[in-house]
């Protein structure tokens, strides 16, 4: 095998990177399975990451133990998910191959180069590409996972060994991704996979191929792109979670929030686009509001389902209807505390439709509450407005 150079062990750690930041969240999430570990998920890979920047030695090598350990992890949380099971199985392998690279110490005796590629196949072709194939459940799909398989076996035993395995892998990936509509997919494991078997064909033969560098530039780095790219799909098409937050502001003076809330001024000098026609809330009026601006707005119809004007206490409850970035519903009520002044207090439940809300994921929670914020602030400012002319001769 001949050696990485500079270019090549760049194009390997950033292959690395990505796997070891995005990989294992997205297909946890796709799977609906380990939360807590997916929220934890930062705080092992972080310090992989960071192992990647500096010098092989001890600090690069205690950087990436957290890693190890998150990966020893991630078997446990999928052991009842059989076909995820191998595609689990392989993290362990990867991020063994790391921790020694990081370490410079040749594991087995493997030079530091085959331990690097270690961990990018078996993130990549093992974690990554196994999981999506557990997902789409191909015909023959026992032959991908058998191909890696014999592609490990292949570092102790031969270049011969190694050649078999990629033939199975190949056949197997292309097996799983010859359909309409993967076809795009497809079209690059042709390319990518190809590139693949005519190296490990070279290593056997005497026949013209990439060099090692080359291939980690071009094979490692396309389908790492690949993977990543289905996994993101395959994460915004799965069935999303509903969330529920509930929120508190200081709203200034009750009378002029409840105004400003029931006119809709709060949601207009919040940034939302409300027709300055459309009257003051009532149960059952359908309106629309937008968000963004000029042709980047976003419609988000809604219609009224409870409005209530009582002695310390306004409401404005709205659901969202077809053609919103959202399904769900939100509560507006501005409470008086008895001294004349009053709270806006908000209870959201949503789950995002739009492709846009389904990619923000855990952004969504945030926006929701900025904009919250910026409309206890604008009814707030309303207050001020109101003492000011009140207070005007």
């Amino acid at each position: 095998m001949d050696r990485l150079t500079g270019p090549g062990w760049a194009g390997v750690h950033v292959v690395v990177a990505v796997a070891v930041l995005l990989f294992v969240p997205l297909g946890l999430q796709i799977l609906g399975r380990g939360d807590r570990l997916v929220r934890w998920w930062p705080v092992a890979a972080g310090p992989a990451v960071v192992a990647l920047l500096l010098p092989r030695g001890p600090v690069a090598a205690l950087l990436g133990v957290p890693y190890l350990i998150a990966c020893l992890a991630v078997p446990v949380v999928l052991r009842r998910d059989r076909p995820a099971a191998f595609a689990a199985a392989c993290l362990p392998v990867a991020a063994a191959g790391l921790l020694a690279e990081r370490a410079g110490y040749q594991l087995f005796g493997f030079p530091l180069g085959v331990l690097g590629l270690t961990a990018a196949h078996f993130h990549v072709a093992g974690f990554g590409a196994m999981l999506l194939l557990a997902l789409a459940r191909p015909r023959l799909r026992f032959l991908a996972p058998l191909g890696i398989a014999v592609v490990g076996a292949g570092f102790f035993i031969g270049d011969a060994v190694e050649l078999v395995g990629a033939g199975l892998l190949t056949a197997g990936l292309w097996l799983a991704l010859a359909s309409r509509r993967t076809r795009p997919l497809f079209a690059l494991s042709v390319v990518t996979m190809g590139l693949a078997l005519l190296y490990a064909a070279g290593e056997v033969f005497e026949i013209p191929h990439l060099n090692l560098t080359w291939m980690v530039l071009t094979h490692g780095v396309l389908n790492a792109a690949a993977v990543l790219t289905a996994l993101v799909v395959a994460w915004v098409r799965r069935e999303q979670p509903w969330s529920e937050h509930r929120w508190s502001h200081p709203a200034g003076d009750f009378t002029a929030a409840s105004d400003a809330l029931l006119r809709w001024e709060m949601h207009r000098r919040a940034g939302a686009w409300v027709d300055p026609a459309t009257p003051p809330a009532t149960t059952g009026q359908r309106m629309v509001s937008a968000v963004g601006a000029g042709r980047l707005r976003l419609p988000e119809p809604c219609e009224v389902i409870e409005v209530v004007r009582a002695p310390g206490r306004t409401v404005m409850h709205y659901r969202t209807l077809p053609g919103h970035t959202f399904t769900g519903d939100e509560r507006f009520a501005v409470v008086a505390d008895g001294t004349g002044r009053a709270r806006l207090e908000v209870a959201v439940r949503s789950q995002p439709v739009h492709v846009i809300a389904r990619l923000a994921g855990p952004l969504v929670a945030v926006a929701q509450w900025l904009f919250v914020a910026r409309c206890a602030a604008v009814l707030r400012a309303a207050s001020h407005i109101t003492s000011r002319s009140a207070g005007s001769p």
